[in-house]
């Protein structure tokens, strides 16, 4: 029977090396997301948001400048 499972434990990794690597030292660490857009007081003080989209959009100059230029005020 063939496994036609695209995402796999090993998915992206493409030798043993990457696999062991990744299964032996990475696979159970939280994902740390050092890149964000929010404003490094708001994640101090824990700040809450009312929505996702007050998250989305809190602080992010990227998505007003692409707003804009798609003609949201």
């Amino acid at each position: 029977m063939k496994n036609d499972t695209f995402i796999t434990d090993n998915f992206l990794l493409q030798n043993k090396y990457a696999q062991e690597l990744y299964q032996k030292y990475s696979a159970d660490q939280p994902i740390i997301d050092y890149h964000n857009h929010l404003p490094p007081k708001d994640i101090v003080e824990d700040r809450k948001f009312e929505n996702i989209t007050q998250v989305w959009l809190a602080g992010d100059h990227y998505k007003w400048r692409a707003m804009r230029t798609l003609g949201v005020d």
